[in-house]
């Protein structure tokens, strides 16, 4: 049946069909909203010390056990299903005409203008995500928080958090997104490898400028400023080798009740970030071994690595994303016109979705080797195995950590050794035998 054969009543009831699959799968994101934000015991259930690691077992109490596994339990949930929920959009985007009819709405809107209307349609994409993937997001990254007395964030505070983070996903997506379609049109066939060289560029522009463009958007950060602290710091630098002045401190309280740091940057624009929390809850031997730890990937040169690893990975996923989208319009379905329709990057990202999935063990195993280096880095720079057993026990609480995860999970998505496993390396260092910090 040719297209011109077909009724006006059939496509409203596409579109219909399409517009509440839509809605469906906007609903499914809600549920999770309605359901217990905690557990409903009065207390935090007591751990059974049995077969627990012998580490946790000296350094925590049984509620610590429980309450990292009520908090970090629901989060593997969530995990899988966001990860359900984004395979399900795409697979609706591509199985059905939706991406099509995004297509066509942008051209009306753009009609003599083709780039104008690439750079709607692809706006119209990410407003369409984002609406998709907000309920769970809020549930997850504001009702949950403040469930087990994490976040200190307003709902006002965290939606405004939310906007920027999505007009920076805007702002980025529609030029690489349109340069990506242009590609498409003016090397049918052999677009992969400009469009590689290009995400490259853009990966590397993105982690140099983030520091100075992108954090001071959602934080304040300022240089450290108690001079003690600094001094220690510097001098630790030193010892390591590496000229380190650009040690920052974050506003992380505005939001959160955890500790963290971070090493992030290149060249000039290369520091290190601590969160206020871990300042105003750590001694300074506690911080000096976290900052320690950030020099380790500092000297090990993990930010090039995993830029260098990245590339790489999305230079496999573009090539089989290519030969994805040449099979599905040759095959003439998918709703695409051919080759170099804008609709089809759906069925790309989907590729690289499902290729980043398949390759999260190795890509989270690679992570985890490089915070093991980085462990052993902080323990030869400042020779205090005990003060790094204390650090590890005091984020664990801080942040919920998980301390008894299962082998599964760890290897599937832990980017970080379990806490025992960091803790024992640290014993081991320094041959003691798991002395009470």
């Amino acid at each position: 049946m040719s297209q011109a054969s077909v009724s006006p009543s059939y496509r409203q009831m596409k579109a219909r069909r399409v517009l509440a699959l839509l809605l469906l799968f906007g609903s499914l994101t809600v549920i999770p909203m309605v359901a217990p934000s905690i557990p409903t015991s009065p207390a935090w259930a007591a751990a059974s010390p049995a077969n627990l690691p012998p580490e946790v077992v000296t350094y925590f109490t049984p509620e610590d056990v429980a309450r990292g596994r009520a908090y970090t339990g629901g989060r593997y949930r969530l995990f899988a299903g966001g990860t359900a929920l984004r395979l399900a959009i795409l697979l609706l985007l591509v199985g059905t005409p939706a991406s099509a009819a995004l297509r066509t709405l942008a051209v009306r809107l753009a009609p003599a203008r083709p780039a104008v209307a690439v750079a709607i349609y692809i706006g119209l994409l990410v407003a369409l995500f984002e609406l998709l993937t907000l309920p769970l997001g809020y549930y997850a990254g504001f009702v949950r928080e403040h469930a087990f007395g994490l976040s200190t964030q307003t709902r006002a505070a965290w939606l405004l958090d939310r906007a920027k983070g999505a007009l920076i996903t805007l702002v980025l997506a529609v030029p690489l997104g349109s340069l990506l379609a242009l590609l498409w049109r003016r090397y049918p066939g052999r677009w992969v490898l400009p469009a590689w060289g290009l995400s490259g560029l853009a990966m590397i522009l993105l982690v140099a400028l983030a520091p100075i463009v992108i954090d001071p958007l959602f934080n304040t950060i300022r240089p450290l400023a108690d001079p003690d602290l600094r001094q220690r710091v510097i001098a630790l630098a030193g010892r390591a080798g590496i000229p380190v002045d650009q040690v920052y401190e974050m506003d992380a309280s505005r939001r959160t009740r955890k500790g963290n740091a971070y090493f992030t940057g290149l060249g000039h624009t290369k520091r290190i970030v601590l969160y206020d929390t871990l300042l105003t809850t750590g001694g300074p031997d506690e911080v000096e071994l976290v900052v320690a730890h950030e020099i380790g990937h500092w000297t090990r040169s993990h930010i090039w690595k995993g830029i260098g690893l990245s590339i790489l990975g999305i230079g496999i996923a573009l090539w089989c994303g290519a030969r994805v989208l040449d099979w599905a319009a040759r095959r003439g379905g998918f709703h695409l016109a051919g080759p170099a329709d804008v609709a089809g990057l759906p069925l790309v990202l989907l590729v690289l979705f499902v290729l980043s999935l398949l390759g999260l063990p190795l890509q989270n195993a690679i992570s985890r080797r490089f915070e093991r280096e980085a462990d052993r880095t902080s323990l030869e720079l400042t020779g205090n195995a005990a003060a790094f057993i204390r650090s590890e026990v005091q984020l664990a609480r801080s942040n919920l950590a998980d301390l008894t995860p299962p082998p599964l999970v760890v290897w599937l998505l832990y980017t970080h050794p379990p806490v025992p496993e960091r803790i024992r390396m640290a014993e081991q260092s320094a041959g003691e035998t798991r002395p009470r910090p």
